[in-house]
């Protein structure tokens, strides 16, 4: 009887670690796909700022520079408007 329930403890011991060791792996997945994750973020920020500065300089030829920053800035609120929508749209 103590031979069973020693064997039955040790298997079910065995059977946490090997899930402690599981989930660490998965843990450790998950915070390096957020390390990327928070990376790309980033990145996709610069670019937008950049791409924003291009084209307010793009429309200073155009138009007087005060209006191309106006004009810049409504048209970075409406994609930051979309991507709101958007989001909102997938949590639903």
């Amino acid at each position: 009887m103590r031979a069973a329930f020693a064997d039955t403890l040790i298997a079910a011991l065995e059977l946490l670690e090997a899930e402690a060791r599981s989930a660490r792996k998965g843990a450790t997945r998950m915070a390096g796909a957020a390390v990327l994750l928070a990376a790309a973020g980033l990145l996709a920020l610069g670019a937008a700022a950049l791409l924003a500065w291009a084209l307010m300089t793009a429309l200073y030829p155009v138009m007087a520079p005060p209006l191309a920053r106006l004009l810049t800035g409504l048209a970075v609120l409406a994609v930051a408007g979309g991507v709101l929508w958007a989001a909102t749209r997938m949590n639903r």
